[in-house]
């Protein structure tokens, strides 16, 4: 990534957190909880339907932060020394090396991945595309994600497909843009996530209500999308 939009999105976050904008995403909030179970119910969804048991599977999940979005996939089946990953802030890759020990972590940029090239079942992204702004640096960290991949292996996105008109710090990630990046694969796609701003006023009072509402179209923000990398 180069320098200006890394050092950019540290920055970004480094505001956050001194805002104390983590707190919005804490799962005693009822809209985060409601996001983060009905995310977790779609994504073994699609794995069910894709990698299949990841008791011998290799992930990597790019932009791990503090390896919160690691954890499930323990849970799911997948071995501790199977899972990597990789940020580009130094105090969250810190913090995954002391919460998950036998995992791999590295701080580095996504452009520049230093694991094996081939090697991995399964790549995520949650909301890691949004934060860059350059969609030539997005081109370049999905074709960094796209040699990762064994053939067959898969790639999951999770990101906005909205802009969000309070934020200029994230762009929305549209389907079409994603399919460019990830040409000649074979993918599955499904929008979810109530519009977090609702999510958070209305999770504090009623979670039905929130179940109810995200299963409108235009009121879901987000995007889950699984690429196929192909066998040759």
């Amino acid at each position: 990534m180069p320098e200006s939009e890394s050092e950019r999105v540290k920055q970004v976050y480094q505001a956050r957190q001194d805002k104390g904008w983590e707190k919005r995403y804490s799962l005693y909030q009822g809209g985060a909880l409601h996001m983060i179970q009905e995310r977790e119910r779609v994504l073994l969804s699609m794995l069910k339907d894709t990698v299949g048991p990841l008791r011998d599977k290799r992930i990597l999940d790019i932009g791990c932060g503090n390896g919160g979005t690691l954890i499930p996939f323990l849970f799911y089946g997948a071995k501790v020394e199977n899972c990597f990953g990789l940020d580009i802030l130094e105090d969250r890759i810190e913090a995954a090396n002391k919460r998950l020990l036998g995992m791999t972590f590295a701080c580095c940029s996504a452009e520049d991945i230093p694991f094996e090239k081939g090697t991995f079942d399964l790549v995520t992204m949650f909301t890691c595309l949004s934060s860059v702004l350059d969609n030539d640096v997005r081109r370049r960290i999905c074709e960094e994600a796209f040699a990762m991949l064994c053939p067959g292996g898969w790639a999951l996105i999770y990101d906005f497909r909205v802009n969000n008109p309070f934020n200029t710090n994230v762009k929305a990630v549209t389907f079409k843009e994603l399919k460019q990046y990830f040409q000649c694969c074979k993918y599955h796609t499904k929008t979810l996530t109530l519009l977090p701003q609702l999510g958070r006023v209305l999770g504090a009072y009623s979670m039905s209500v929130c179940c109810l509402l995200a299963k409108i179209p235009f009121l879901r923000t987000h995007r889950m999308t699984m690429f196929q990398k192909p066998y040759r």
